[in-house]
């Protein structure tokens, strides 16, 4: 099990939500679909809004918070994930929700985890929130397939 501090694990997920990011915008210059297009471009918006998310965090965080050694960290990189996902041009709607709520969860149980395993209340608690944001961002993502396919 590695060391890290919750800097470095938020890093880590700041940088994941980047490469995202540019997977999904990657996968709209390929589809074929308007809607699936319209689709991958609000996932690729929606990485970036977390990423800045997670930037505001570290900015409003103490100190200590940040620098607070974590026993459990995450031993994916960010290419694991990213790689193992996938699309083809010709996918639908559907196609793109699974894939987006397979990232969603993702980081709902690495957060879960970490949770679970933070050393303090304060580190505990910035990970429950980090599980809620994901959550919301997941029902967000559904939400927004739904009316693609109502268009």
């Amino acid at each position: 099990m590695r060391y890290q501090t919750v800097r470095d694990i938020i890093g880590h997920s700041k940088s994941l939500h980047q490469k995202l990011g540019e997977f999904y915008r990657s996968l709209e210059d390929k589809a074929e679909m308007e809607r699936v297009k319209m689709l991958l471009s609000y996932l690729a918006r929606h990485e970036q809004q977390i990423e800045e998310s997670l930037t505001r965090y570290s900015l409003d965080a103490s100190q200590n918070l940040w620098d607070e050694w974590f026993q459990f960290a995450p031993d994916d990189h960010v290419e694991d994930l990213v790689r193992d996902l996938t699309f083809k041009a010709d996918g639908d709607i559907d196609e793109v929700v699974k894939l987006a709520l397979a990232v969603d969860d993702y980081f709902i149980e690495l957060y879960r985890k970490l949770a679970a395993n933070a050393s303090s209340s304060k580190v505990k608690q910035l990970f429950e929130n980090l599980v809620a944001m994901e959550e919301l961002e997941k029902t967000r993502t559904v939400r927004s397939a739904l009316e693609l396919n109502d268009m």
